[in-house]
């Protein structure tokens, strides 16, 4: 067993790839019984807050911690130290699967959850202090990691019973918060610094209001969906053509004979394409009543972070697992899963549109249990094992 645990805790990002993974599987199979009523709990929360903190913030962490101080070109962060996050990570998961049967258990996910940012933060802070400048990328980086402990907050605030709080507000800005200054503003500070220079591209430099640019488009679209709904379309059309006209100037070489490479070069595509198609979805929602169920969301939450986050994950995996940079046929159909997962998602949103949910909603949620089984059934064994010097 102490060789074992050696192993998975000799890098950051091992146990943080492994909690999420389990996570991501377990969050869905208990999603399917609760959507057709056969689960007594909170479906939003056990979907949302569960997606955000429980699944995306451990895939994350496994990339910061890994990259950050090499961004900072500082020294590895000691293990102890984020050690301790993933155990607060590790907890929370555990209260918040508790809290299905037990709800005030939310509370103690909660505070975990907010340890957890807060370590983090302890630990990031003083790394970007002593940095090197150029360091826009860590300044972002920590103000998107801020943006998910205030998201985390707004989800305790709203789980506080009180007759006189408006706890429906707090909800909404803490699902619209945790989403687009969390879960999307923190892998597009990513992967707008790592995609090129993965891709090497010649040439293309970001602008330098590029992070405010990003940061108000998704802001606005945070305030206009609560305060001017009918609005929002208006924003996320913005954001499309601006994202477009970034990707333009990048030029990357698609298609490219690397799938490491492609599977980055998909999610970017998403992100124009998710924006302008959920500017469509927005538009007839909110004029016309033609609702979606959430598909501008799940097209950006699941075409450009699921999609990037995999190919990440499984570069960094390869990268310091000891094993050659080398995608085999699995790899590939794990890559090509992702987008069944999303194509999957949009022909759940045209079933619902016509009023048939089921099978459909099975369908789709299979497709997301596939792929984080198959990802981890290939690459598992390399997160438990370590580097092959252990």
């Amino acid at each position: 067993m102490g060789t074992f645990l050696l192993r998975l805790f000799s890098q950051p990002h091992q146990p943080f790839f492994l909690l999420g993974s389990l996570n991501a599987v377990v969050l869905m199979l208990l999603f399917i019984p609760a959507m057709r009523g056969l689960l007594a709990v909170d479906v939003m929360r056990l979907h949302g807050y569960g997606m955000i903190f429980l699944v995306f913030s451990n895939f994350f962490y496994g990339f910061s911690y890994t990259t950050f101080p090499r961004f900072s070109a500082q020294p590895p962060i000691e293990s102890r130290r984020w050690m301790r996050v993933w155990l607060l990570n590790f907890l929370a998961a555990l209260s918040f699967y508790v809290s299905i049967p037990l709800p005030e258990a939310f509370y103690v996910t909660t505070v975990l959850t907010a340890l957890s940012f807060a370590s983090t933060l302890r630990i990031f802070l003083p790394i970007y202090a002593q940095a090197p400048e150029p360091r826009q990328d860590q300044y972002w980086i920590i103000v998107a990691y801020g943006m998910g402990a205030l998201s985390n907050l707004l989800y305790l605030l709203a789980a506080v019973p009180c007759e006189s709080c408006r706890s429906g507000v707090f909800h909404a800005y803490a699902v619209e918060t945790g989403i687009w200054l969390y879960l999307l503003f923190l892998p597009m500070l990513v992967a707008f610094r790592m995609v090129p220079f993965f891709s090497r591209v010649q040439g293309y430099v970001r602008g330098r209001g590029f992070y405010r640019v990003l940061i108000l488009l998704l802001l606005s679209h945070v305030i206009v969906s609560q305060v001017v709904p009918k609005g929002l379309f208006a924003v996320d059309l913005a954001a499309a053509l601006w994202l477009t006209r970034e990707l333009l100037r990048m030029d990357l070489p698609f298609p490219s004979p690397d799938p490491l490479l492609w599977g980055l070069h998909l999610a970017m595509f998403w992100l124009p394409l998710g924006f302008f198609v959920g500017a469509v979805a927005e538009f007839f929602d909110a004029w016309f009543g033609v609702g979606s169920l959430h598909l501008p969301l799940h097209l950006l939450a699941l075409g450009f972070v699921t999609t990037i986050f995999i190919a990440f994950a499984t570069r960094v995996t390869l990268g310091h697992g000891g094993v050659p940079m080398y995608i085999d046929r699995m790899g590939k159909a794990i890559f090509l899963l992702t987008q069944a997962v999303v194509l999957g998602r949009i022909v759940l949103s045209l079933a619902a549109m016509s009023g048939h949910l089921f099978p459909w909603f099975d369908i789709a949620a299979s497709f997301w249990i596939l792929l984080f089984a198959l990802w981890l059934f290939r690459y598992g064994k390399i997160l438990i094992r370590g580097p092959q010097q252990l």
